[in-house]
């Protein structure tokens, strides 16, 4: 059936890039989702679009020469997944380029059209027999087979380009994975549900395989433009990433002065009755009637310090309202959605790594658990394979809960970042926890699932990136638990880190799904089908 939604997606993202080869994906599916917004539906409506409407996406000069070029070109032709036995190369070149030995480009490629991915055709027949036996049968290749493809694949577009650029490989790698989607589709292990776009990690080894051969290529690499400083910080797509109720608009027959006056009757409920206070009907109507007063403050540019969003609102750092906060903002019921998590995929997890623990670290914490199939055993063997540290979400001690909040805020450095703050060993049933944020402890609460469930919540409600060191645990969570899998854009932290190899500081290239999760979602996805 034909969608027309895809069609238009993919109108507008092969215009730009006929002109723009070289844009970075994130800009490319923002611009891509402003457009479709504004009303383009069909090609001939690019030539309506005007600078102000892109602006904010690219540079002014890059904004000219995309416009100039939709004024003048011919139409694009969407591309037709090739036949299952497909030659190689785009059409008009198939008899000027020769088969090389796997691994070996070209000397000098020839010249190529700005579009060439469009028409770039895989060559099956070069392909092993037993991945082609795969992908007509609809099942995943083998990890040699695709490595072997990649490496057929990429030697291919290195004919045509040295050094392609990440959104030319983006059109290869979805074309592939649209093609083939039960061989080559990045999904959970119950076979339906798509991990972001659906061809990251194909994208991933596509891109990694091209860096790889142009290592010691000076010549081919491509340098990024750095944008100037000093302009007026802007809210960004990681604040909205995933939520569907991120500014709403105001109630019917509310206005913001009605609002304010529910908001003055919250905290006079909370002077009078306190933390109680949270379990009247009463306070929960009013804190779901002035959700967008919330909203409205939390979303101010510069963001308020979460101390001044306690002041206004005491009753939103309430494990309860942060639940309920992070289901009306994103449509996820988050504690039901980990309970269930444990439910259907936990043992698969944990014999995941029994059966093939992935480093040592793994194997530290699988010796001093019980192995037990629980949320906390879960999340130290995540960290664990990440190498991420426990203590970059997780802050252990061994005070009396009557007395933790107090020692806490007296004797322990706390990170700005979201901790959860657990007393006691985590293989309690009753879990006593807290929930730090900049510094400071903001909610407090039991049962170690709960406690997850508004850390993780505290990201989303309050705008806040992944911090580095447990971005990947993170990530996981959002997507294999919690089942948030937007297709653009990231809650990663866009500062500079330290490299492992030198120990500068370098700024990490931005991906919708990371790597190291698409892959562990992958090899958990395929230990699946041998463990049940």
């Amino acid at each position: 059936s034909f969608d027309r939604g895809l069609f238009t997606n993919d109108v507008i993202r092969e215009g730009i890039l006929s002109a723009l080869p070289s844009i970075p994906v994130e800009s490319l599916g923002c611009m891509v989702e402003k457009l479709i917004q504004q009303g383009v539906e069909t090609e001939e409506d690019l030539q309506y679009v005007r600078e102000q409407d892109i602006e904010e996406f690219i540079k002014p000069i890059q904004c000219r020469k995309l416009l100039d070029t939709w004024k003048h070109k011919e139409p694009v032709s969407i591309s037709v997944p090739p036949r299952q036995m497909s030659t190689c190369i785009p059409l008009d070149q198939s008899s000027s380029l020769s088969s090389s030995p796997l691994s070996s480009p070209p000397a000098s490629p020839l010249p190529a059209k700005a579009n060439w991915p469009n028409t770039f055709q895989v060559n099956w027949d070069k392909m092993s027999p037993s991945l082609n036996t795969c992908i007509q049968s609809g099942k995943r290749p083998s990890p040699a087979d695709r490595r072997q493809m990649i490496r057929i694949l990429v030697d291919d577009m290195r004919k045509i380009e040295v050094n392609p650029s990440r959104a030319q490989c983006l059109i290869i790698a979805r074309d592939i994975a649209r093609q083939y989607p039960l061989s080559f589709m990045d999904t959970m292990d119950d076979g339906r549900t798509t991990v972001g776009a659906g061809y990251e990690s194909l994208l991933c080894q596509i891109k990694t395989r091209i860096e790889h051969l142009n290592r010691n290529n000076t010549l081919s690499r491509r340098r990024a433009s750095k944008n100037a400083n000093g302009t007026k910080p802007q809210r960004g797509p990681a604040d909205t990433y995933g939520c569907t109720q991120w500014q709403p608009e105001l109630p019917p027959e509310e206005t913001e002065a009605s609002l304010e006056n529910k908001r003055q009757k919250l905290m006079e409920l909370f002077s009078r009755e306190g933390s109680s206070g949270i379990e009247r009907a009463e306070v929960l109507k009013l804190m779901e009637m002035t959700y967008y007063l919330q909203r409205k403050m939390i979303n101010a540019n510069p963001a308020p310090s979460l101390e001044d969003v306690k002041q206004l609102w005491p009753y939103l750092f309430f494990p309860r309202s942060m639940c309920t906060h992070f289901e009306v903002l994103t449509d996820v019921s988050i504690v039901r959605k980990i309970e269930a998590f444990l439910e259907e995929h936990g043992r698969n997890i944990m014999e995941f790594f029994k059966q093939n623990p992935t480093n040592d670290d793994v194997k530290a914490v699988l010796s001093s658990t019980d192995c037990s199939v629980t949320v906390s055993n879960i999340l130290q063997v995540l960290m664990a394979h990440f190498k991420e540290p426990l203590d970059a979400l997780i802050i252990q001690t061994d005070v009396r809960l009557s007395l933790f909040q107090s020692i806490v805020q007296l004797t322990v450095t706390l990170p700005d970042t979201p901790r959860l703050i657990v007393a006691g060993p985590m293989t309690q049933s009753n879990q006593r926890w807290m929930m730090s944020i900049e510094k400071v402890v903001l909610c407090e609460g039991t049962s170690f699932v709960l406690g997850l469930a508004v850390v993780f919540s505290s990201y989303y409600n309050f705008n806040l990136h992944y911090q580095h060191d447990a971005a990947c645990t993170l990530e996981f969570i959002q997507r294999y638990c919690i089942d948030i899998n937007p297709e653009r854009g990231t809650k990663a932290s866009r500062e500079k880190v330290q490299s492992k190899k030198s120990g500068k500081m370098v700024q990490k290239k931005p991906s919708s799904v990371n790597p190291h999760v698409s892959t562990l979602i992958k090899k958990i996805s395929d230990f699946k089908w041998d463990f049940v």
